[in-house]
C-alpha cells in the first residue's frame, strides 16, 4: 500500500484540513508537528513515514489562481527525491505545469477546472484528474470531465478531509463506475490502519492521508 502524504498551505503554513470549508482551516498544532513551516514540516514526515510522494494543495491559488507560488519552487528544489503531485487551482489550459520541475506532477481537479474539452483535443496526458465530491456529488464547474480517460483519479472526498471518519464506499464505487479504466487514489476519511486494510481489500493501492499519519494511526 502506498501511502501518500497530503500537505496542505495557507499564508506559507501548513494547515490542518477538517472538512470541506478551507476557510476553518488553521495552522497544524503542535501537539501534531513540531513546525507548520512547510520545508521543516516535511522534513518531520519523513521521520514518520516512508514515502517517495507528497500531495500539496495550495489553497491561496486554489482560491485565486497564482502563476507561480515561490515557496513550492523552493519545496521542489529542496527535495529532489521525492515526487510532488500539486493542486494549485487551475482552471485553463494556459495554468497547467507552471512548475518546470522534473519532480512535479499536475493536479487538475474538477472543481476548478474549465476547458475539459480543450484539455481532451490537446493530448496532454501528464497530469492526475481529482473528482471532488461533496455531498455525494462531484463538484464541478466544466461537467464535460466525464468524457477524460486519464490514467489517475483522485477520488477527493472533501467531506471527510481530516475528521478520521472512515471512508466513503458510495464515492469510491461512483468515481470508479464513472473511470472504470482509470488507477484510482483515496483521499479523505481514512482513521487507521483498519481503514487501509479495507481499501486494500477494495483492490486499491494508493491512499492520500495526513491526520492519521501524525497522529501514528497508521504505518508504512
Amino acid at each position: 500500500m502506498k501511502l501518500i502524504p497530503a500537505i496542505d498551505l495557507k499564508n506559507n503554513k501548513v494547515v490542518l484540513a477538517t472538512g470541506e470549508k478551507r476557510c476553518n482551516y488553521q495552522e497544524i498544532p503542535t501537539s501534531l508537528s513540531p513546525s507548520s513551516d512547510p520545508i521543516d514540516f516535511i522534513k518531520y514526515l519523513s521521520t514518520l513515514c516512508n514515502f517517495n510522494t507528497i500531495y500539496i494543495a495550495d489553497l491561496d491559488s486554489i482560491s485565486k489562481f497564482s502563476k507561480k507560488n515561490i515557496l513550492i519552487n523552493s519545496i521542489l528544489d529542496e527535495y529532489k527525491d521525492i515526487n510532488f503531485m500539486i493542486d494549485n487551482g487551475a482552471s485553463k489550459m494556459s495554468d497547467l505545469n507552471i512548475y518546470d520541475k522534473k519532480n512535479f506532477k499536475q493536479i487538475i481537479s474538477t472543481e476548478s477546472f474549465e476547458e475539459f474539452n480543450n484539455l481532451k483535443l490537446s493530448g496532454y496526458e501528464n497530469f492526475i484528474l481529482s473528482a471532488d465530491i461533496a455531498k455525494g456529488k462531484i463538484i464541478c464547474k466544466d461537467s464535460n470531465y466525464n468524457n477524460l480517460h486519464p490514467n489517475k483519479v483522485i477520488c477527493m472526498n472533501l467531506d471527510n478531509i481530516g475528521c478520521n471518519t472512515g471512508i466513503n464506499e458510495n464515492n469510491i464505487r461512483l468515481v470508479k463506475n464513472l473511470f472504470p479504466r482509470a488507477k484510482i487514489i483515496i483521499s479523505g476519511g481514512i482513521s487507521d490502519s483498519e481503514d487501509i486494510k479495507k481499501i486494500k481489500n477494495m483492490g486499491y493501492n494508493e491512499i492520500i492521508l495526513l491526520t492519521a499519519i501524525l497522529a501514528r494511526k497508521v504505518k508504512n
